[in-house]
């Protein structure tokens, strides 16, 4: 099993695809493992080389006591990245994961060929500090396995969990298969709270692609374009009628999308 310690924290990952060109290096979000990643995975590795993992608190990955925060989580990727020996790496981020990537584009731009964020926020304020607010009550009034269910709303749009009920129920059966722990997710979570990159997103550098699904209650739309403002030259798009996990919701057309965007930079 490919572990690595970094940070003193054994990390979990996974290189899928072959050649040496720089890879695609996933970043799942809150409280979820790296698999989650293999439509984009099985979609990219023909083309690309691609990495997943799981942050510490998630999957097969160590947890630590809460808090976490985006710098210590940026601090783990970058770590595994040198483990991995890899000068740079083309970031693509959902979430946490897209906060974790900007830190890294921002602090780190060396390292960061281009930047995907998915569903992701600039700052934790106003109805995002609401919101990501609500994942810690459901945490902390039910555990994990509770979080897991409760939380399925906020990730999906209506129409996909009436028409899709089968595959919803099957990636909620994933979800608890590769859980975060209690303690995991609520080191993520806290990580989310106390996101603030207002004042360092102008260092970024690397072409980058903001994406978010229409209905996204979590990070609504206006997030996104939050960050396509700040971000100089970034490009933005829309998935209709999707929620927060187009990733998972909309595969076929976020894997189109996304490596079109992506094939003029490798």
């Amino acid at each position: 099993m490919p572990l690595v310690q970094v940070n003193a924290v054994n990390i979990y990952y996974e290189r899928h695809g072959e050649g040496d060109s720089p890879p695609v290096l996933f970043i799942r979000g809150t409280g979820a493992d790296g698999t989650r990643w293999m439509p984009q995975v099985n979609a990219y590795k023909s083309e690309v080389p691609c990495v997943i993992f799981d942050g510490r608190g998630a999957g097969r990955s160590d947890t630590t006591a809460a808090p976490y925060t985006v710098e210590q989580m940026a601090g783990d990727t970058i770590a595994l990245m040198d483990h991995l020996e890899l000068e740079s790496a083309h970031i693509s981020g959902s979430s946490l994961g897209g906060a974790i990537g900007l830190y890294m584009a921002a602090h780190h731009p060396e390292r960061v060929r281009t930047l995907q964020l998915h569903s992701s926020w600039l700052a934790t304020k106003g109805f995002a500090a609401y919101s990501l607010g609500l994942l810690k009550k459901i945490l902390l009034a039910g555990g994990a396995d509770f979080y897991y269910d409760v939380t399925l709303p906020l990730l999906f749009s209506p129409t996909y969990m009436m028409n899709n009920f089968d595959d919803l129920m099957a990636i909620l059966a994933h979800m608890k298969a590769n859980p975060a722990t209690d303690d995991g997710l609520l080191g993520q979570i806290e990580a989310n709270l106390t996101h603030d990159l207002s004042n360092d997103v102008s260092r970024v550098r690397a072409p980058t692609l903001i994406t978010v699904g229409e209905l996204d209650y979590l990070l609504p739309v206006s997030c996104s374009q939050e960050l396509q403002q700040a971000i100089d030259g970034s490009e933005l798009v829309i998935f209709p009628g999707c929620g927060h996990l187009a990733t998972m919701e909309s595969s076929e057309e976020f894997n189109t999308t996304t490596l079109d965007w992506l094939r003029p930079h490798l």
